[in-house]
């Protein structure tokens, strides 16, 4: 796994850095200080909760506190280390020595308080708010990230017959989740991606139904929505199973389901427009009578974090690239009745796309035991 060994990742950080470098030097400012945690790492490979960094159109420099000084060396070669005890004084010594007047800052991930406080450590420095430098560079996956998501996406594969075996009528919903998550971790995760999603019967409504105390019951539908994380990345997939004999109004939502997310998969090539994917599937959807049940967006960037860009969603402006990662996640959702969702990573290819999870069946057929 090269994300998992330092050495082996440098190059792909130091190739991450040298762009937002690139774009440093058409920017107003002199350089770009990254505050975010998920950016830091995204240039660094620093896995740690202290840091950030400082890079201009030549350099890049990393800055922690003592409790991490022998962890940045390790997992951030590449980058000048500095060691700060107040971020404020630290960065405004750094700032002068480098002859830094303007500062880019990342906006979204400063507070006000924060500002004013880096403000009164570099009282000579102009600060400039940025929106989604380092976000943007992240809307293209490396060969890093796509073998990470896949090496996650097989200990989800592995992890399916578990589910099989728990999902069964009187088995509690949390206590799925919780016995999933388990053997995630023991398959080499770091944890869920997020509170996993197991929804039974009239609760396969609720779109995001977390796993409850209510035990599944015959002739139900289970929506389990579930994903493992890694290395700093995430993963993200849904199923919605039958249990037994459902009725017959189930199993066409089920149906339409599953056409509408095979439709927006079709619809995924590079130059596509985000919307038109979205339209594939809610095309469908609405074409069966069942516009009004079908609320969310089709689909959500996956990597580092669980929801990023790109966004799939009829007000989505963007187009599909190749080494985008993103979900297709069509739903029906009748309250008090039910619900299914059927959800599958896609990553963009030069000619077309690679369903990331494509060896996770979505065969709804849960036999009741």
């Amino acid at each position: 796994m090269i994300l998992g060994d330092p050495a082996a990742a440098a190059p792909y950080h130091a190739a991450r850095r040298a762009r937002v470098m690139r774009e440093i030097a058409s920017r107003p400012f002199d350089a770009l200080l990254v505050t975010s945690l998920v950016n830091t790492r995204y240039l660094s490979g620093f896995s740690g909760s202290s840091a950030v960094a400082l890079l201009t159109a030549g350099g890049a420099w990393f800055l922690t506190d003592f409790r991490y000084l022998e962890q940045a060396a390790r997992e951030a070669p590449g980058m000048a280390l500095e060691r700060v005890n107040d971020l404020a004084e630290g960065l405004g010594g750094l700032l002068a020595r480098l002859e830094v007047r303007t500062l880019g800052f990342e906006a979204e991930h400063v507070s006000v308080a924060k500002l004013a406080k880096l403000r009164q450590g570099c009282p000579n420095v102009e600060f400039v708010p940025t929106e989604k430098i380092v976000e943007t560079q992240r809307l293209i996956k490396d060969e890093a990230e796509i073998g990470t998501l896949r090496a996650l996406v097989a200990m989800l594969e592995t992890a399916m017959p578990a589910a099989r075996e728990l999902i069964r009528p009187g088995a509690v919903e949390r206590d799925v989740a919780v016995e999933l998550e388990y053997r995630l971790r023991a398959l080499g995760g770091d944890g869920p991606a997020f509170d996993f999603i197991v929804a039974s019967g009239a609760r396969a409504a609720l779109p995001h139904g977390v796993a409850s105390s209510k035990a599944i019951e015959p002739g139900e539908v289970v929506t389990l929505d579930w994903g493992v994380k890694g290395w700093g990345y995430y993963t993200d997939t849904t199923r919605t199973f039958t249990i037994g004999a459902v009725e017959p109004r189930m199993q066409e939502v089920l149906r339409v389901v599953n056409e509408a997310n095979l439709a927006a998969l079709d619809a995924v090539r590079p130059g596509a427009e985000l919307r038109a994917i979205d339209a594939a599937a809610r095309d469908l959807i609405k074409a069966a009578g069942y516009g009004d049940q079908f609320g969310h967006g089709t689909g959500h960037g996956v990597g580092m974090v669980i929801h990023e860009e790109p966004r799939v969603s009829y007000i989505s402006t963007g187009v599909a690239e190749p080494g985008m990662v993103f979900t297709i996640e069509p739903g029906i959702y009748l309250p008090g009745i039910g619900g299914a969702r059927v959800e599958d990573m896609a990553l963009v290819t030069g000619n077309g796309l690679e369903i990331l999870t494509r060896g996770l069946s979505k065969d709804p057929l849960w036999l009741a035991r």
